[in-house]
């Protein structure tokens, strides 16, 4: 159960066994099933998830009642809402689960001690959000191209995860029409048309 989330420290930090062990024993498990939510609007996100099967996908809803994918987390990603975390306020998004799905969670106040005693851990999670500032910048200059560079941008990305997605969800994300996913796809599939 611990395999994926321990590669994934190992690329970035050290940690001795006793320390990951500490770690691992500070992390509970938690099952989604397919539509189950892991946090929901109005709450206050109290937890980090380490996704180690399944996916989620995290979004808004507009005042008009739309949904506004904004990040998908699937194996071997963390997912939560950082500025809830970091605040105490109550979200502003949902994350659901987009199939079953196992999480590895930790909340804010264990993972703050665990800084004082791991200072590696504290390293490591540094690095990680790191990554997730880099990951929203380009994310905020990709939603600024033209809809062919967001579809080609998220085939980059998500490329591999795209037959687990629904087309609404795809469209979301990039915020487009599903009818204009449609078209994209088609004008992917046959270049110079």
């Amino acid at each position: 159960m611990y395999e994926l989330l321990t590669n994934h420290i190992a690329r970035h930090v050290s940690l001795h066994e006793s320390d990951l062990q500490t770690f691992f024993t500070a992390l509970k498990l938690v099952k989604l099933r397919r539509h189950q939510y892991l946090l929901q609007e109005g709450m206050i996100c109290r937890h980090d998830n380490f996704v180690i099967k399944g996916g989620v996908r995290q979004y808004e809803v507009d005042n008009k009642g739309r949904e506004k994918v904004i990040h998908f987390g699937f194996q071997d990603w963390w997912i939560t809402d950082r500025y809830s975390w970091l605040t105490g306020l109550p979200s502003i998004y949902n994350i659901q689960a987009l199939e079953d799905t196992e999480l590895l969670q930790i909340d804010k106040d264990t993972l703050d001690q665990l800084f004082m005693t791991i200072p590696p851990l504290e390293r490591y999670f540094h690095i990680v959000l790191q990554h997730t500032f880099a990951y929203w910048q380009e994310r905020i200059l990709v939603l600024q191209k033209p809809a062919l560079e967001r579809y080609l941008h998220f085939r980059k990305l998500y490329g591999h995860l795209e037959q687990r997605l629904s087309q609404h969800h795809i469209a979301s994300y990039l915020g487009i029409t599903r009818e204009s996913l449609s078209r994209l796809r088609a004008q992917v599939a046959q270049p110079g048309k």
